[in-house]
């Protein structure tokens, strides 16, 4: 499709569709003026509220990576920090119920070896 038809018969449509618009407009051309004026202000207006948001949002966004960057590394050293110093704490205990369980189990296999057997039971 040709590109220059399509926008001569998009233009043509727009200027057909705003005449037409004009021509049938319930106020007078002065009031249909005052009305897009004050509609571009707000218009505007609106625009320049949106930017300012976005600006906002910006540097909002801008200053939490910033914190992110500094603060996320200290608390990841902060929790190896914490847990090397938990591993090192519960150590002795580890070694003493290791101990323990070894020393139950032991008695468990001599009670196993000096009770009597019940009849039956294939020993």
């Amino acid at each position: 499709m040709n590109k220059k038809a399509l926008f001569a018969g998009f233009a043509a449509g727009l200027a057909g569709g705003a005449a037409a618009t004009l021509l049938n407009a319930p106020a007078s051309g002065q009031e249909t003026r005052k009305n897009l004026k004050n509609k571009q202000v707000s218009a505007k207006l609106a625009s320049m509220e949106i930017k300012d948001n976005a600006g906002q949002v910006k540097e909002s966004v801008k200053r939490l990576v910033q914190t992110a960057k500094q603060e996320v590394p200290e608390k990841v050293n902060s929790l190896k920090t914490n847990a090397a110093l938990w591993k090192e704490s519960i150590e002795p205990n580890v070694k003493t119920l290791q101990k323990e369980i070894s020393n139950i189990q032991h008695t468990v296999e001599d009670l196993q070896e000096t009770l009597p057997q019940p009849p039956g039971s294939g020993k």
